[in-house]
């Protein structure tokens, strides 16, 4: 009998610890999508000489992919143009105890288009 209970708490524990995997490369999953989408924008953004017509299209882009752009132009002394880019993204990670609830932590992506 109590290696019954035994092996019963072993596999509570085993399904438990598969469960919390499988969220864990979901989220990795869910990041490296918007890592991917970034490096996109970004690209074009250098590609087009950081032209405005562009950004704004990246920024569209970006949130029909639900994430949120965001550009700032930097200073350069040699006169070359940098925008600081940030891409927003939502993080939804399960709440242990709740049912049927998730906490929304907000994730972001910085770089540079020169």
């Amino acid at each position: 009998m109590k290696v019954a209970i035994e092996t019963m708490v072993h596999m509570l524990f085993l399904c438990a610890g598969c469960i919390l995997l499988v969220q864990i490369v979901g989220s990795n999953l869910y990041i490296l999508q918007a890592r991917t989408c970034f490096h996109k924008l970004a690209d074009q953004i250098e590609c087009s000489q950081s032209d405005e017509a562009v950004i704004a299209e990246c920024k569209k882009e970006a949130e029909n992919c639900g994430y949120r752009l965001e550009c700032e132009r930097m200073d350069v002394p040699q006169g070359d143009s940098c925008v600081l880019l940030s891409l927003y993204y939502e993080l939804k990670v399960p709440v242990i105890g709740k049912s049927q609830e998730e906490e929304k932590r907000e994730g972001v992506i910085q770089g540079y288009a020169r």
